[in-house]
């Protein structure tokens, strides 16, 4: 993007003012990800409208009115002022300040963690200014890409402004500003080499054993590119049902192969529009590429009249589709992008040459009115594996640190220590199974958590661990550490949607606000207070507890849970001087003289 088509773009100010802002708008958008027409479009219509062409960069007001307001993390006097609106998106008070220093510190865009928490002015500055509102796009707001790729207007509106204010002119800027083309593009943008990924399956088994194997045989596929076994085709028609007229409909595949390829989590998804709605066409490439990414192949059930045979793209032969309308399974095994030009492998076992690149869009138009079933797991059960770890130990065995005992078990230990009556850890550590599934990792977080059957631990006195952290500060004279009266049982959720909540809520507190019982604190933050007050270096809570939005997702309240037991990238806490909970109860113990304790 030059001055002339940022000026064209926003619209109101003076060249000159546009040439100082130049650079680091395009080092923004870069940040923010916004490298293609519909994306520097959507920045542009959103942060045009709100920073009124790029004139304002800083709030008019003083910040006063937002003295006092704990919703923005302003727990000091002079914090509303201090931490007043700036940058084109506005970035308002402590937390937020907070955020992005911790963000821009990840990036090494920053010397610390506090940078404008130190110095707030500085991102009234076009460089810190802009660079807050790619934090704002991708963290704080992270769907408005997504919006921007379906243009979807109106929900980037609500994501940014909470309603709709001002929709005419955003429809005005977004219009204008899509009219210019690849001239709106970061300056300097190179071409990016094409992505291209296929999974390694043996091309051998790819031709169907009977003409209405289709279902099996491509499930047979993806299944030997995961396991490396060959199931027969019979064997599975039979547990798909299959028959001479084929197998019925495409959730009949997704358990057969969520049976075989452990941790997969296929799942359906039905596409019954035709032609498809952007949103659906693009779920189906985000879908694909998500499965084939965590090496697990996609089945999709197509149907193909004469008039829209597969055609091969990217230089491979086209499939020799005959006889009408053809109603078929095929295996998706691979993708690749060049540029906007996208395109999926598949492994097609009815017609020779079993093998081609097919174009997204006509995929996209083949499915409907059917459907497809892809891999939800891979990142979700990774990190659900680890969080899983953190709270059992490895394999299940406790931690190395802790004595091999679990989380749960070196807390009831510490209480031990202590002198806390009903504190005592089981005599020797019992082994959990590793699981293999999402949903029995889910369930053993929970009760990690909550206790058995939401009723605590015997070993925490009747405790969840929580009530057992907020007992140890209690028992050390720590301010507003203060347990419950007597712990209420909690039921346990029926589903893991709702367990993973439950699990979200027990590390961050109601609604994300952390916990009365340990003085407002999340658990991380009170680990962090207990060793803060045995005088542990650099063991130091945050000013005051900065409330997290809880996530609308499961994979978002996942990878929040991830973090409250890692720590940003996986690299523990600052208040815990970057240790995870376990290893600053380690250290905890450790400072207490206990055998076997060792950060």
């Amino acid at each position: 993007m030059d001055v002339q088509t940022l000026s064209t773009a926003m619209g109101n100010l003076p060249t000159a003012e546009y040439e100082r802002f130049l650079a680091p708008f395009n080092e923004a958008l870069f940040a923010a990800e916004c490298t293609t027409v519909n994306r520097v479009a959507m920045w542009c219509a959103q942060i045009g409208h709100e920073s009124g062409g790029l004139r304002y960069m800083e709030e008019i007001a003083d910040g006063s009115a937002y003295e006092g307001r704990l919703d923005l993390g302003n727990t000091q006097p002079g914090d509303g002022r201090r931490f007043k609106g700036r940058g084109p998106i506005q970035l308002t008070g402590r937390s937020n300040y907070r955020r992005f220093s911790e963000w821009a510190h990840t990036k090494g865009l920053v010397p610390t963690a506090d940078h404008f928490l130190t110095e707030p002015a500085l991102v009234s500055d076009p460089k810190w200014g802009f660079l807050a509102a790619s934090y704002y796009w991708t963290v704080a707001r992270p769907k408005l890409n997504e919006f921007a790729d379906a243009g979807d207007i109106e929900s980037a509106t609500r994501g940014v402004n909470g309603g709709l204010n001002g929709q005419r002119d955003r429809i005005e800027r977004w219009n204008r500003c899509r009219a210019l083309g690849s001239a709106l593009l970061p300056t300097n943008i190179e071409r990016k080499p094409a992505v291209e990924k296929v999974l390694d399956y043996p091309r051998i088994h790819i031709k169907q054993d009977t003409d209405f194997n289709c279902g099996p045989a491509s499930s047979q596929t993806v299944i030997i590119a995961r396991t490396g076994g060959l199931i027969l085709e019979s064997d599975l028609g039979r547990e798909m049902g299959t028959h001479q007229g084929g197998t019925d409909h495409i959730g009949l595949i997704a358990p057969v192969l969520n049976k075989y390829v452990s941790g997969a989590d296929y799942r359906i998804m039905q596409m019954p529009n035709d032609p498809p709605t952007k949103k659906q066409a693009q779920k189906l490439w985000d879908d694909v590429v998500r499965s084939i990414d965590n090496g697990y192949g996609v089945v999709a059930n197509i149907v193909a009249p004469p008039s829209n045979y597969p055609r091969g793209v990217r230089g491979s032969r086209s499939p020799e589709y005959a006889g009408g309308t053809v109603f078929h399974y095929i295996a998706i095994m691979g993708y690749a992008d060049d540029n906007g030009a996208r395109a999926f492998w598949v492994a097609d076992s009815g017609f020779v040459p079993y093998g081609y690149w097919c174009s997204f869009e006509q995929m996209a138009s083949l499915i409907p009115p059917k459907g497809y079933t892809s891999a939800a797991g891979g990142h979700l059960i990774v990190r659900v594996g680890e969080i899983w770890a953190q709270l059992l130990g490895i394999n299940g065995k406790g931690w190395p640190q802790l004595a091999s005992r679990t989380l749960v078990d070196a807390i009831a230990t510490l209480g031990q220590d202590m002198g806390i009556a009903g504190f005592g850890p089981p005599a020797g550590h019992t082994d959990v199974p590793q699981r293999t599934t999402v949903d029995d990792c889910v369930l053993d977080i929970w009760t990690q958590l909550i206790g058995i059957n939401g009723k605590g631990w015997p070993q925490l006195s009747g405790r969840t661990l929580v009530d057992a952290v907020a007992t140890l500060g209690q028992n050390m004279g720590i301010a507003a550490f203060a347990p419950p009266a007597e712990h209420t049982g909690v039921p346990e959720p029926s589903t893991t949607d709702n367990r993973v909540l439950d699990i979200w809520t027990q590390l961050l507190g109601i609604n994300g606000k952390g916990w009365p019982q340990l003085g407002g604190r999340t658990l991380v933050d009170a680990v962090a207070t207990l060793g803060q007050d045995m005088g542990i270096a650099a063991f130091v809570p945050p000013a005051g507890h900065t409330n997290a939005p809880q996530p609308s997702t499961t994979d978002n309240r996942v990878l929040d849970i991830w973090i409250q037991l890692l720590g940003f990238d996986g690299k523990g806490w600052p208040q815990l001087n970057r240790r995870t909970p376990v290893d600053g109860i380690a250290t905890i113990g450790q400072a207490r003289g206990i055998p076997g304790f060792t950060s």
